[in-house]
C-alpha cells in the first residue's frame, strides 16, 4: 500500500472524525436527548460509525480518482485529467462543508443553518460523484453510497426542524 493511498483515506477520516467527535461523543449527547425528534430517529450511537464509513469511502474514492488521473497523464486523455481535477475540487469542497455539519448541528445557532450546510455539501458531493463516474466506476459508486448516506442525514436534519416546529407527529 502506497503512502498516497494511506493519506487519501487517513486525511478525510481523521478530519471528519475529529470534527464530529466533539458533537457526537457520549458526553456531549445531551443536545441529542433535548431535541424533539421524529419517530424514525436514528440512535445517537449510530452516527459516529456512519461518519467513519462515509469518510473512509470518500477517501478511497478520492484515491481511485487520483490514481486514474496519474495513469491518464501518460495517455492523450486530457479529458480524464480535467474531470479528475474538477471532481477532486468538488470533493474537497463537500468535505469541508461536511466536516462542519456535526458541530453546527450540536452547537450551532440553529438547525436551519446545519441544514443549509449539509445541503451545500450534498450538492458538491453530487457534482463530485458525476465527475468521479467519468473516471472510474468504483470511485463513482463509493461516492454514490456516500451521497445516499448524506441525503439521509439531510432528510433527518429537515425532519428535526419540522419536529421542533410541531409539523411532524412525534
Amino acid at each position: 500500500m502506497s503512502s498516497w493511498s494511506v493519506l487519501s483515506v487517513a486525511v478525510p477520516l481523521g478530519l471528519g472524525l475529529y470534527a464530529s467527535f466533539g458533537a457526537l461523543r457520549s458526553g456531549a449527547s445531551e443536545w441529542h436527548t433535548r431535541l424533539r425528534k421524529p419517530r424514525y430517529n436514528p440512535p445517537h450511537s449510530a452516527l459516529m460509525p456512519l461518519f467513519a464509513l462515509i469518510f473512509t469511502l470518500e477517501g478511497i474514492a478520492a484515491f481511485l480518482v487520483s490514481n486514474e488521473m496519474m495513469l491518464a497523464r501518460h495517455t492523450p486523455e486530457l479529458v480524464a485529467v480535467r474531470a479528475g481535477q474538477l471532481g477532486l475540487g468538488f470533493y474537497w469542497l463537500q468535505l469541508t462543508f461536511l466536516i462542519f455539519w456535526p458541530a453546527l448541528l450540536a452547537f450551532g445557532p440553529s438547525l436551519k443553518l446545519a441544514l443549509a450546510n449539509i445541503t451545500v455539501a450534498m450538492l458538491f458531493q453530487l457534482a463530485a460523484m458525476v465527475e468521479f463516474f467519468r473516471l472510474t466506476i468504483s470511485g463513482g459508486m463509493m461516492m454514490m453510497l456516500c451521497f445516499f448516506a448524506i441525503s439521509t442525514l439531510t432528510a433527518w436534519n429537515a425532519a428535526l426542524i419540522q419536529a421542533r416546529s410541531g409539523i411532524l407527529p412525534l
